[in-house]
């Protein structure tokens, strides 16, 4: 069990609301001794970099824009924060989330040990995920689809180490990079879900304005990644192609038939809705 890991909440310099407005969720789930704040990796100051950004890799993708460089290098920290740090893990946030009150219990139910990385927020996206796992009063399903948002997961010291390991050069968004299978690394879905990105809730439901979208770089906000040289882009192509065909020929049944679903994680009954 996961006892008193600490929440470690990233935040941009320029946005101290946003800081203010997740300390709140924390607070009133009674978890604000536990939450630290991490000074971002901000896009927009002048001269930025990545440390290990690596375009043109033929990785996931072929470039990255700023914001979601900065964003990766900004969890790339605190991997190292908590590699070396004396707890044996820790919560990681964005701070764009909405908390349920229930976000301490799941904590104590949490076993990061035999995961190394749990999701803690769902998104408003349907996606595979394994058989129902119990975990206390909680459950977790092993993640099999790539899914979006990384706002808010628990992480192993040992997965901190590895994470580290597998992106010394990296060009994958977070998200897809976080949850997806390593050898020794079994990452997986919280349900029912303890965190939510505001931009995903219903907004006239108690979402606070400071959270109710999401932080972009605004010099960036309307550019596009370099797709990559039409062979790369072919591969990709084709890797999603197989993929369709193998849910065509039966991968979705055989999987609802082990107990697999295809949805998007339900939240705890006190978070927002949401956006349908």
């Amino acid at each position: 069990m996961s006892v008193n890991l600490p929440i470690i909440v990233i935040n941009l310099d320029r946005v101290p609301d946003r800081m203010v407005a997740v300390r709140a969720q924390f607070t009133r789930a009674n978890l604000n001794e536990r939450v630290t704040r991490f000074s971002a990796v901000d896009a927009m100051l002048p001269g930025f970099s990545a440390p290990g950004y690596a375009p043109g890799s033929w990785r996931d993708r072929w470039t990255l824009l700023p914001s979601e460089q900065a964003v990766f290098a900004s969890h790339r920290e605190v991997w190292q924060q908590v590699a070396e740090g004396p707890a044996p893990g820790a919560v990681i946030c964005e701070d764009d989330i909405m908390v349920s009150d229930g976000f301490g219990a799941a904590l104590q139910a949490l076993e990061i040990e035999r995961f190394g990385v749990i999701k803690l927020d769902g998104f408003s996206a349907y996606r595979h995920y394994g058989p129902e796992i119990p975990m206390g009063e909680f459950a977790v399903r092993d993640i099999l689809d790539a899914v979006p948002s990384a706002a808010c997961y628990a992480i192993s010291k040992a997965a901190a180490c590895r994470l580290l390991e597998d992106s010394f050069a990296f060009c994958t968004t977070l998200d897809d990079f976080v949850f997806a299978a390593r050898k020794g690394l079994r990452p997986v879905q919280l349900f029912p879900a303890v965190a939510v990105q505001g931009m995903c809730c219903v907004s006239d439901q108690f979402v606070p304005e400071a959270i109710a979208l999401s932080e972009r770089d605004t010099a960036t906000i309307h550019a596009r990644a370099d797709k990559g040289p039409l062979l790369y882009r072919l591969r990709k192509e084709l890797k999603r192609a197989s993929s369709k065909i193998a849910r065509t020929l039966g991968a979705d049944r055989r999987l609802i038939r082990r107990g697999g679903v295809l949805c998007r994680p339900q939240l705890a009954d006190d978070l927002p809705d949401y956006v349908s």
